[in-house]
């Protein structure tokens, strides 16, 4: 689990909108989530370079002006570890990266190359896709997912441990289970294409909802085209849709574990 909050917490360390776009999700929008014509942009796919002076920065733009591809100079000098794939940072959200490179990228035309200063040094972001997608299910919201014909074209994510699983459980459902304090286990085997599909619109849930919103954002940084997080996780599902599902207390502290997610 620390190892995957490590993950997500460097890329969202770089990691306002601007432009608008027509949701991607396909069986979501049949529910109304993303579908209005006119939406700003919340979601940024993107590659970049990182190095810690400005006149470096520069020489690197017209190395690029010249034909220089941008993943090998990424991996040749960005200070980045996102350099091990060529500067790629994959899909990320609104709120994950500091302000200013953010603002870049929502200010940015796709395909846009574009300079930005933070803290973390001087930047060149290939802006590569920009859309608005949800990144949030209400539990109502999943329940009418959960009665389309069409739900069998998304795949559901499960981060709890397996304990978790016999206290509350949405039926008829075919979970994939995934604890997220195993990440260790399964991580790597998911950013390689096994395990999930990632070309099916995702919805990941937990108990809370923070150990599904950390897997999420992973999951987008990683090749996934939507990933949706349970809002409130199965407890808020239990309360707004259907009790019968049940619901758990965290046993080490007594109480409800909103410490874990």
């Amino acid at each position: 689990a620390m190892r995957l909050m490590a993950v997500v917490g460097c890329l969202a360390a770089v990691l306002g909108t601007a432009g608008a776009a027509v949701t991607h999700s396909r069986v979501l929008q049949r529910i109304g989530l993303g579908a209005a014509a006119e939406l700003p942009c919340n979601q940024f796919k993107a590659s970049h370079i990182v190095v810690d002076s400005e006149a470096l920065i520069d020489t690197l733009q017209d190395q690029l002006d010249e034909g220089v591809g941008f993943a090998d100079l990424a991996k040749t000098v960005s200070l980045c570890t996102s350099r091990n794939r060529g500067g790629y940072l994959g899909w990320f959200s609104a709120g994950m990266m500091t302000p200013s490179f953010e603002s870049a990228c929502a200010g940015a035309d796709v395909g846009a190359i574009v300079k930005v200063n933070t803290h973390f040094g001087w930047h060149l972001i290939h802006l590569e896709d920009k859309r608005y997608h949800p990144t949030e299910i209400s539990p109502a919201e999943l329940k009418a997912v959960l009665d389309l014909e069409a739900r069998d074209e998304l795949q559901f994510l499960d981060v709890r441990n397996p304990p978790e699983l016999d206290l509350a459980s949405i039926p008829g459902v075919p979970w994939i289970n995934l604890p997220f304090n195993e990440y260790g286990h399964w991580g790597d085997r998911v950013v390689a294409g096994e395990l999930l599909d990632k070309a099916r619109e995702t919805v990941v849930i937990c108990h809370h909802g923070m150990r599904s919103s950390r897997t999420a954002q992973f999951l987008l940084q990683n090749g996934f085209d939507a990933v949706v997080s349970l809002r409130g996780g199965i407890d808020a599902y239990a309360q707004e849709v259907d009790p019968s599902v049940g619901s758990y207390m965290n046993e080490m502290k007594g109480d409800e574990c909103g410490s874990c997610g």
